[in-house]
């Protein structure tokens, strides 16, 4: 995500660089690119808020995971403790096993080797005097021996047999302690990683905040800076025209509202050193603020300083040095019956207010001045106020 962040001061520096492509920058743009950083913060937030249940959700998993763990481990360790106890006695009944099995091959060995009645002196202490025979009697003996044997071996069995199976779920319990313990890590891996990825957007969320502070304080300052010297240029303006409608009335001679210089009704190409055109007239997506916008001129790319001329004879209506509004220095020249043209982002201006000029006449130089990425001339015709495609003039 980090990819997506464009630092949007990075953007103007772009348009900067560029030759080819120039335009004004205004208070619209910085309040558009401001928001615009105002949403990307805002969509940040919601994918940090899911980020932190995420990470909630798979703590509380480990958590589970964790109590889950425990408990199979105390049965383990329980079961453990039965094949411990388990073992104890198989070794008991082993060791009364053997001692069974000598007593027996003592008492057989003595009752068929030295005809002793071993058996009924051990069963009778008090002696037993008739028997059916010495051989009968030693072998119920042998075989009553025989059976305890054969009690302990089968009593011995059966605990082999709990002990095997003890040890098979004691071995499954211990399977299923690894398994949650691989799950438990992957988890807490996952943790780790949406922990960086939440460290990631909360830097990005700072990032857009501070953008968005920057664009919002430029977009102010150009803001107050433009209604500034929209109104200085408007008060000029009217002044202007009150001075030329007086000097009109004193004259003998009846003159145009050009100040006395004969509009010819078409313009001549302003910027004489070059023909190449970096933005036409109308609407385009403006690439700064990426709004659909009209651009009311055309802008016409030319080294700094070559010359700019008038486009017609008239009256120059406005000469002024600045940022205006972003036009920087610029001229505006009143033709009559409403036609003005207009020349922006000037490096230096050769006439004066209320001055009047001829066609082809240099009132001014190419330059970068104001909302300008680059030496360009912006030319402006507007017929009583309203903006028109220059080409259609020129």
């Amino acid at each position: 995500m980090k990819k997506k962040i464009i630092s949007i001061l990075a953007i103007f520096m772009i348009f900067c660089t560029t030759n080819y492509t120039v335009f004004a920058i205004t208070s619209a743009d910085y309040k558009q690119k401001a928001n615009e950083a105002q949403n990307q913060s805002n969509t940040a937030k919601q994918q940090l808020e899911q980020v932190e249940g995420q990470i909630n959700s798979a703590l509380q998993e480990i958590e589970d995971l964790n109590n889950s763990i425990d408990g199979i481990e105390e049965e383990v360790n329980s079961l453990s403790k039965e094949i411990n106890n388990l073992n104890t006695s198989i070794q008991e009944k082993e060791k009364d096993l053997k001692e069974k099995q000598k007593l027996l091959d003592e008492r057989l060995s003595a009752a068929y080797m030295n005809s002793n009645n071993t058996y009924l002196e051990a069963l009778f202490s008090g002696g037993i005097i008739n028997f059916i025979s010495n051989y009968d009697m030693i072998k119920q003996i042998a075989e009553y021996d025989t059976n305890l044997m054969n009690e302990v071996k089968n009593t011995k069995q059966e605990l082999e047999n709990e002990k095997t199976k003890i040890e098979n779920v004691k071995t499954e319990k211990e399977a299923k302690s690894t398994e949650l313990k691989k799950l438990k890590s992957n988890k807490e891996a996952k943790v780790t990683s949406l922990t960086d990825e939440q460290k990631q957007i909360q830097s990005q969320i700072e990032e857009y905040d501070n953008q968005m502070k920057i664009l919002q304080k430029k977009e102010r300052e150009l803001a107050a800076k433009e209604a500034k010297e929209a109104k200085e240029a408007e008060e000029l303006a009217k002044k202007n025209s009150s001075s030329n409608s007086n000097a009109g009335n004193s004259s003998n001679k009846g003159s145009t509202s050009n100040g006395g210089s004969t509009s010819t009704g078409r313009f001549q190409w302003p910027a004489p050193s070059s023909r190449n055109i970096t933005s036409k007239y109308g609407y385009r997506i403006h690439p700064i603020s990426g709004t659909r916008k009209l651009h009311a001129g055309i802008d016409i790319g030319a080294a700094g300083g070559a010359n700019i001329v008038a486009g017609d004879s008239g009256t120059v209506m406005l000469s002024s040095f600045g940022y205006n509004g972003g036009y920087g220095n610029y001229i505006i020249i009143n033709h009559g019956n409403g036609v003005t043209t207009r020349y922006a982002h000037c490096s230096n201006l050769y006439v004066s207010t209320g001055e009047t000029v001829t066609k082809g006449q240099v009132i001014a130089a190419v330059g970068s001045t104001g909302a300008s990425t680059g030496n360009h001339l912006h030319f402006e015709v507007r017929i009583n106020g309203e903006s028109k495609n220059p080409m259609d003039y020129l």
